[in-house]
């Protein structure tokens, strides 16, 4: 049998990346604008000057204290109720675009405030701003606010994660691991929790070490044997700020278990 190759229909090509958004460009940047206006309003340059100390001189920032960066992000919680979940996301990939640590929590703050409304597609969108993290702080935020429940829609994203948490990006390790802390304290993918954590035994950054431990310790709350399991073989060898957030609620015989 003979096919006629000039005859068969062929597909259109498959779009790549995030989906556009249908949403008032000139309304979305106005927002932007009065975001970044209240942010440098409000910074502080000791403030500033420390979080260069901790995470390094490259890292963009204004320098706000965590309370008055909170309400400044509530008050545009507020104000993109009416546009919707697509203008919430519109306004984050600005914000998340410049790598500056405030303007890319405002944005997890803003997406995260929609939760009901994050599917496994969203993934695609907070792979590009992952790409634009320049912090730990950041990275935690997109990946408990933001990745976590694109997750819970869509548990192939697992898979994804474990390709970050062997990525040459700090920032990318944090957020995968960060991302099953929400999940785990409800006992939900912990294989998978433990299997992004596995590579990043080993990792010689502090920051990324707090977020393994912090992750397994949320954890603990429900499945403490599971961690004691996990980190047996760890003991005595395992980076310290691991095993010992990870026991932080452990006690008796399962904390004497992980604790050299």
């Amino acid at each position: 049998m003979v096919f006629c190759m000039e005859n068969r229909r062929r597909r259109p090509p498959q779009p790549s990346g995030p989906a556009p958004l249908d949403v008032d460009r000139d309304a979305v940047n106005t927002i932007v604008e009065e975001i970044r206006a209240r942010l440098a309003k409000a910074g502080r340059k000791d403030q500033a000057d420390a979080l260069k100390r901790a995470y390094g001189d490259d890292v963009p920032c204004y320098g706000i204290k965590p309370a008055d960066l909170h309400n400044i992000g509530m008050d545009y919680v507020r104000r993109l109720r009416s546009p919707g979940y697509s203008a919430s996301l519109a306004v984050a990939d600005d914000l998340f675009s410049t790598g500056n640590l405030e303007e890319g929590l405002i944005g997890a703050q803003l997406v995260g405030a929609n939760a009901r409304h994050i599917g496994g597609s969203d993934f695609e969108r907070f792979d590009l701003w992952a790409a634009k993290l320049t912090n730990p702080q950041t990275a935690d935020a997109l990946g408990t606010q933001c990745i976590s429940r694109a997750m819970s829609g869509k548990p192939s994203i697992a898979l994804r994660l474990l390709e970050w948490a062997k990525s040459g990006s700090v920032p990318k390790r944090i957020a995968a691991v960060s991302s099953f802390s929400p999940l785990v304290r409800e006992g939900r993918f912990m294989t998978d929790a433990l299997t992004v954590a596995e590579p990043l035994m080993t990792d010689e950054l502090e920051d990324v070490q707090n977020a393994v431990g912090t992750m397994l310790m949320e954890m603990t709350r429900l499945q403490a044997p599971r961690v004691v399991e996990f980190l047996g073989p760890w003991k005595g060898k395992g980076p310290k700020i691991i095993m010992e957030l990870a026991a932080t609620k452990l006690t008796g015989e399962d904390r004497a278990a992980v604790l050299a």
